[in-house]
């Protein structure tokens, strides 16, 4: 018994996740560098992908940037059908399909004045997510 609780507590860290949206499928997340280097190849299915969050919807949480390798993708919440943290940040997994969006004047203007984004590229990736996790983060409370 002695052993037992030591090695769940050092056990436990890893064990530790948020979740938001529906649950995620099993499988193995793409790196969004890759699926940037071959967006055509990911684009239109429901597919993960993982990176590292950059910035968070500061009105709402409802989207985040996810970036590997001087690569970024923005994960909208489906149908605003979750919010993550504002202040999330780290790893994380989305769970959504894959688009290459082009961002309208009025569109960068909504990001940057409610949303609190740095100015987006004319283009970019957007996985329009159904669940993201945030491997290593403490389970929310809601």
């Amino acid at each position: 018994m002695r052993l037992l609780l030591p090695t769940l507590l050092f056990l436990s860290p890893l064990a530790l996740a948020a979740d938001y949206g529906e649950p995620m499928p099993e499988g193995e997340a793409v790196a969004i560098a890759t699926a940037a280097a071959n967006p055509a190849d990911y684009a239109g299915k429901p597919g993960k992908f993982s990176g590292r969050i950059t910035e968070v919807c500061q009105k709402q949480g409802c989207w985040v940037v996810m970036e590997q390798d001087g690569h970024s993708a923005r994960v909208m919440a489906k149908d605003h059908g979750f919010a993550v943290p504002k202040d999330a940040s780290g790893p994380a997994i989305a769970y959504g399909v894959l688009e290459e969006e082009p961002i309208t004047e009025e569109h960068a203007r909504h990001l940057v004045e409610d949303d609190g984004a740095k100015a987006p590229a004319a283009r970019e990736l957007r996985i329009v997510a159904t669940s993201i996790s945030l491997p290593g983060a403490a389970p929310s409370q809601e």
